[in-house]
């Protein structure tokens, strides 16, 4: 992520770090009215929003006497100028919908008895699945494809529509939003039409026995994701006892009814379900994904994703500010890898034994003072043509190159045979060791790649110090695509020592 201008800073927003081990923001927000207009985003009622406002949003703690100034609604609720009561759900409700209105051109209405979602909490959940989607994309570009038409299925969307509302808000995106509750679907077509959302989330009514990810009902071959806030208790004397176990309900006061809250079987027993339909609808979505209000149900659920044979998961935690924590799983039936940031969480709360495979891999660092970039560049492309790839490109702006393979071609094993059926005897030492041809830029066969058995991207990533002077410049190899972690594994260790050799 490209890092913010610490002049540009708006001052307020729920301080938040965000899963993965490189995106914990720290820096001040961005001003609606100052933020740079690159890589805007398409929304037309505020075309100086971006994904780069988007992801800096909520990093520090809320400034609630600057909210009551833009919305002077919010600052009717607030006691003393700058004191909010979250055991009010009049206030709670009112800081949803300044929240919304403000950083996101959101309208909405809220009923008193259903949910009032937290805006940081579920805008993280969004953040995350972007990042998942953008880093799995079939363009392989690893990074936002505004081109990309993305639908995804809310299940339980509730009376605040929230997550199809952020998501429209920030990208191109549809949704279809299920529920079971007659007054959270009414509520919910409501704030479709406040927005003007009517051509890109569709609401629909379901039965609590009903299928979860009814595709076939929708009419709908395949779809991008799922995802759900799943009911996080068993049964209503569990939701009662937690409560009175704590000064106050996490984040704000309960306005939640039990068909919100309680299930048989909790969270646990809710996601199960869509494990079981993800079974058989397999690749018909791409990512599969719920938020947990409990770490040991993710613990649960990764082991249950691993027993059947699942090993393309993601794992993340949300933590705001000092109280409230949230995890989430996602996981997929597509050979696509998503980027190690987004699918292993840094959070000492998600244990090592339920992390995925990695999907990064440092070759080589070289100090500012010997690194020449041409040369670098020459040694990864040396490197990629000594192997025989179904496909390889070097993107000498980015510094970026893209390779796929139909199966171990980097093997002593596999080389030397290949070269005895070229006829080659002579060159049978030469496959072994660190001399290899000239450097291969660009080689396509023509043939699809979509179902090579290892896909990669090597890129050179540059570091810098605190006074922004480059220090040193890093390979890094990325699995994009495959099912077998050992060959992502075994080719970061040959392609170590041919760049070093």
């Amino acid at each position: 992520m490209e890092s913010l201008d610490p002049d540009i800073g708006r001052g307020r927003g729920t301080k938040r770090k965000y899963s993965g081990n490189q995106v914990q923001l720290t820096g001040p927000c961005n001003r609606l009215d100052t933020i740079r207009d690159e890589n805007q985003t398409f929304d037309a009622r505020d075309k100086y929003r971006n994904e780069d406002y988007y992801q800096s949003l909520y990093d520090s703690e809320l400034d609630f006497r600057l909210l009551a100034q833009q919305d002077r609604h919010f600052g009717a609720v607030l006691k003393r100028g700058s004191h909010l009561d979250f055991s009010d759900p009049t206030s709670v409700m009112q800081l949803t919908k300044t929240l919304l209105k403000l950083d996101f051109g959101i309208e909405v209405d809220l009923p008193t008895d259903r949910l009032c979602p937290p805006v940081p909490n579920r805008h993280n959940y969004i953040l995350w699945l972007k990042n998942l989607l953008d880093s799995s994309a079939p363009s392989y570009l690893d990074r936002y494809d505004p081109h990309r038409h993305v639908k995804g299925l809310d299940i339980g969307t509730g009376a605040s529509l929230i997550y199809p509302l952020l998501g429209c808000a920030q990208r191109p995106w549809s949704f279809i939003a299920t529920d079971v509750d007659p007054k959270s679907l009414s509520y919910a077509r409501k704030n479709v039409h406040l927005n003007n959302f009517q051509s890109r989330i569709r609401v629909v009514d379901r039965d609590i026995t009903d299928s979860l990810i009814p595709l076939d009902e929708l009419g709908e071959d395949a779809i991008d994701f799922v995802m759900v806030n799943p009911p996080f208790y068993v049964c209503e004397a569990e939701l009662q006892d937690l409560s009175r176990q704590k000064h106050r309900p996490p984040n704000s006061a309960c306005t939640g009814a039990p068909i919100e809250m309680v299930c048989e079987g909790g969270e646990v027993s809710f996601v199960k379900r869509i494990i079981n339909e993800s079974l058989v609808l397999r690749e018909r979505v791409q990512w599969y994904t719920s938020m947990l209000g409990k770490q040991s149900s993710l613990d649960t659920l990764v082991n249950i994703l691993k027993e059947n044979g699942i090993t393309n998961y993601a794992v993340t935690a949300f933590i705001q500010g000092n109280r409230t924590r949230r995890w989430a799983v996602g996981w997929s039936f597509g050979n696509l890898r998503p980027a190690m940031s987004t699918s292993r969480s840094s959070a000492p709360s998600v244990t090592k034994k339920i992390q995925p495979y990695p999907t990064e891999a440092t070759i080589t660092t070289v100090s500012a003072s010997y690194v020449d970039m041409g040369q670098l560049s020459t040694a990864i492309c040396e490197s990629a043509a000594a192997f025989d790839l179904l496909s390889w490109n070097w993107n000498e702006q980015c510094l970026r190159g893209v390779g796929f393979a139909e199966k171990n071609v980097w093997s002593r094993a596999y080389r030397r045979r290949k070269t005895r059926e070229q006829g080659d005897v002579e060159n049978i030492e030469k496959a072994t060791d660190s001399s290899y041809n000239q450097p291969m830029r660009s080689t396509q066969r023509g043939e699809d790649v979509t179902s090579c058995a290892f896909g990669f991207a090597i890129s050179i990533n540059f570091e810098h110090d605190t006074s922004r002077a480059f220090q040193k410049a890093t390979v890094v190899l990325r699995w994009l695509q495959g099912n077998d972690y050992l060959l992502f594994e075994s080719f970061a260790e040959v392609f170590r020592k041919t760049i070093r050799g």
